[in-house]
């Protein structure tokens, strides 16, 4: 983590920093859906010694089955926040602010108020493969902060939720946990672990996600959110890659996907979200 940070673009100072969990369900981390605290607490341990004494707060939105104030303590990471005087935060129970969009599906955003004022907004998903949008990365990740609990609506018109919550509420950084990785078509929750063994970050959200895009086996404009998300000026699906030594080319790293599968299971999905 300390290697990963060092290649990014930290800001030399600040006050209040902002990190998006994934926390998608009631399931542990050895299942590879949810953000594992060894990973997180090696984050809180990294920017604790750069930024002493910043104001760090782990945020997670409620989902439609999930409530986010239970699953902090169900995981573990109300525990691992005090231990780095930081703390955990489920959006619902702040303020929140309005922000004028240019979206695909809404004119305007409404974005938390501890990441309008955060000095840095850290985006920490995991890698997964998804039955309904191929990949759930870094821009899918605030599509779990949007403000409405029941979010299957959002489902019929997804790939424009997930952008306009990026419009919304774009992350500074994104830091991917790719190290137990998730695949499959049951994600985002549902799924078999793979191990990658792999960490990734960027300042562009898009062009992360199109690295991830190619692990998960995919090209990133077939992905229909990143190809929407550059197009909306989010970031570039071109990306230049700095690979620490012995990490390969990422063909050397794919994640599995049924493609005969997910074109099968799509309608069958779509069909319920009616």
């Amino acid at each position: 983590m300390d290697d990963l940070l060092s290649k990014l673009a930290l800001p030399s100072d600040a006050d209040s920093i902002c990190i998006k969990l994934n926390l998608c369900g009631y399931r542990r981390a050895e299942t590879g859906a949810t953000s594992d605290p060894l990973v997180v607490e090696a984050l809180l341990f990294q920017l604790r010694k750069r930024y002493t004494d910043a104001r760090i707060t782990l945020i997670e939105g409620d989902q439609t089955g999930v409530s986010a104030d239970n699953v902090f303590g169900f995981l573990g990471f109300d525990k691992l926040a005090k231990k780095y005087n930081s703390e955990t935060l489920n959006p619902r129970r702040g303020k929140w602010t309005t922000k004028e969009i240019s979206g695909l599906h809404s004119s305007k955003g409404e974005v938390p108020e501890v990441i309008a004022n955060a000095d840095l907004f850290i985006t920490h998903p995991k890698l997964k493969t998804h039955g309904k949008t191929k990949i759930t990365c870094a821009l899918k990740n605030q599509f779990g902060l949007l403000r409405q609990k029941n979010k299957m609506p959002l489902h019929s018109f997804l790939d424009e939720a997930i952008v306009d919550a990026n419009l919304a509420m774009k992350p500074d950084l994104t830091i991917v946990d790719g190290n137990l990785c998730h695949e499959g078509n049951g994600g985002p929750a549902y799924g078999r672990p793979k191990k990658l063994g792999l960490f990734m970050g960027g300042s562009d959200i898009v062009a992360v996600d199109s690295v991830c895009s190619r692990i998960a086996g995919f090209s990133p404009r077939s992905v229909r959110h990143v190809r929407l998300a550059e197009a909306s000026g989010l970031g570039s699906t071109k990306y230049v890659l700095s690979r620490k030594e012995g990490v390969g080319p990422l063909s050397d790293h794919r994640l599995g996907f049924n493609t005969i599968l997910y074109h099968i299971m799509k309608p069958i999905r779509n069909s319920f979200q009616r």
